[in-house]
Parts: structure tokens; sequence; C-alpha cells
């Protein structure tokens, strides 16, 4: 177990260094609390009841009109003779830039977990649709140019018939993971594909099928009485275009009977075509059911020299219920 250990961190370290982010979505730092968002397996994939799940991320808020997105999802898990199902639903609420382009989503995810032999098996699959739009008010055509005044006037037709200023489709996603837990190890790879059904995603009313996003995160959790120490990595694939985030994270354990955790973790996003786009702060605290976290994207691409550094923040509040299941304990038999 060791040895697969000290595999899983290599491997993560190797992809973070030698890979390059080129791609854009609605994507979060927290990637590991945006669990449905990356893969619809996650959906479940935790002890206890129910999930409530809301994260904010605001971005660019030096350089121009900043992004914003709001992650929300709700999955709780449920028993058919015994065997553990999931359901959840996820909404996306993303705006930015100069035209106010809106990205809103909804899915809903079923999966199914598994224990064989040691190993924990989670499938799920995911539907949705996808609503896309973007405002007229703050661009303007070259037929709205006005020789009379000598630059451009909104007021005038655009004479654009080919524009949809409003677009919306289905999309189908499919997720895989597995687990390894020992005493000292927990182990999880995951895997999941998007845009299965590859939707047409055009404003010009033109033939553009979407590609299929490949996403792989890998985790090895290092258990200790009072510290947990997990290395993560995450990608993020369309074709050739990549989006890697790699980093470590600690759990601190303590004694409060209200503060049951204390994390923190740093991490590396590679962006676009830089060797790196932004170093990752992140902490977070666990009251009871309650985790609130917090997370700064210190920006140092290029892009570091206007935005002072400045980058992302995301707020998260997740909200995990009590499991309902009793737990087994084995009386021991005196044999006489």
């Amino acid at each position: 177990m060791k040895k697969f250990y000290l595999i899983s961190l290599f491997i993560s370290f190797f992809l973070a260094f030698f890979t390059k982010l080129k791609t854009q979505d609605v994507h979060y730092s927290q990637f590991f609390n945006s669990c449905l968002l990356e893969n619809p397996s996650n959906t479940g994939l935790f002890t206890g009841n129910w999930r409530f799940s809301n994260i904010y991320r605001n971005q660019w808020r030096t350089i121009s009109i900043p992004f914003k997105t709001i992650y929300i999802s709700f999955d709780k898990n449920f028993y058919i003779y015994s065997e553990n199902f999931s359901f959840g639903l996820t909404v996306i609420d993303d705006k930015s830039g100069h035209l106010n382009l809106k990205n809103n989503k909804i899915f809903l995810s079923f999966s199914y977990h598994k224990n064989i032999n040691y190993y924990n098996l989670h499938f799920g699959l995911q539907g949705g649709f996808v609503f896309k739009q973007f405002s007229q008010n703050n661009i303007t055509f070259p037929s709205q140019f006005d020789m009379s005044i000598g630059k451009f006037n909104s007021n005038l037709p655009n004479n654009e018939n080919s524009f949809n200023f409003n677009i919306n489709y289905p999309t189908l996603n499919f997720g895989f993971g597995i687990e390894r837990k020992t005493n000292f190890f927990n182990n999880y790879l995951g895997f999941s594909l998007f845009n299965l059904n590859s939707p047409n995603e055009s404003f010009l009313n033109n033939n553009n099928k979407l590609p299929i996003k490949i996403n792989l995160q890998l985790s090895t959790t290092l258990k200790t009485k009072y510290l947990n120490i997990t290395p993560h990595i995450y990608k993020s694939s369309i074709r050739k275009m990549n989006n890697i985030i790699v980093g470590i994270k600690f759990d601190k354990y303590t004694k409060s009977t209200t503060f049951k955790e204390i994390s923190f973790g740093l991490f590396n996003r590679n962006d676009y075509q830089t060797s790196n786009d932004a170093l990752i702060l992140f902490f977070s605290v666990n009251i009871k059911n309650l985790y609130l976290g917090f997370s700064y994207d210190i920006n140092i691409s290029e892009l570091s020299k206007i935005s002072n550094y400045y980058g992302a923040i995301e707020i998260s509040l997740i909200f995990i219920s009590k499991s309902l299941i009793p737990n087994k304990i084995t009386i021991p038999c005196e044999i006489i």
C-alpha cells in the first residue's frame, strides 16, 4: 500500500508540472467540493443521509467586470434491498464579461455504489440542460457605424439575422470512481465523460458540436491519529486542451466538540498557454455537520502585471446530515 501511495503522489506532481491548461469552462478551485460538477459518480459519495453544497466564485474583479459563478447541489443516499443508490440535483449560475454572458445549467444525477473485495466502486449517470444567453446592449456591429457622427450608434439596426442571443441544449454525462481503504490510506481514482450526446452549441446557427470532456481525479489520503494528509491531482481535458490542478490538503482533528476539524491546503493550477496560472490557498473549518471553506487564487501568470496578482475568491458551504443507517456492532459470543 505504501508503494501505491508513492506512485500516486509521483503521478500527481508529474502531471502538474509537465502539462498546461488551455481550456475554459465553468470550474472551481475547490474541485473537491464541487463534487457533482466534476463526476456524476460522486453523487452520494459521503458519510451521511443527505448533503447540501453551495459555492460562490468571484474572479477578475480588479481587471474588468467580474466573473461570478454559483454552484448549488443536493444529493441523498437511499437503499433498495441493501444496495446503495443515490440521486442528486445540481444548478449552476455563471455570469461573465462585458456582454453579461449567462451560462445556466441544471442536472439530475443518479449513482450506484458497490463494495467488492475491499474496493468501493461508484457508477454515475447525469443528464440535464444548458441555457446560454448574452446581452446585445453592450455590443455593436459594422452596420451600426454612423458616418454622420463618426462613431458607432447602437440605435441603428444591426442587420444581423443569423444571431441567436439565447440557446439551450440537453447534455449527458457519465462517471466512474474506485476507492481502496485501509487503516492508514484512502486511495481514490475518478474518471468522468461529459457531452456524450455531442450537443450543438452555437449562437450563429451553424454546426458546432461540443467535444467530449474528460475529467480525471486522483487522491491518496495518509491517515494518522490527529492529521490527514491528502495530495490531489485534478485534470480536465477537451481534445488537446487541458486544465490541471495539483496540490496537497491537510485535515487537522481537534478535541473541541464544536470545531471538529480544520483544513488547509496549497494548490497550483496550470492555465491556458502559460506554465503557471495561479497558486490556490485553501482553508476550511468543520462546525458539527457544517463545513465552511474559503480559497483564494493568487494570479502568477503573465496577466499578473495587470491583475497585481489578484485572481479569484471562492466561498463554500456544505452541510451533511447524519446517517440514518445504524452502525453494525459485533457482540462477542462466549463458547461454553
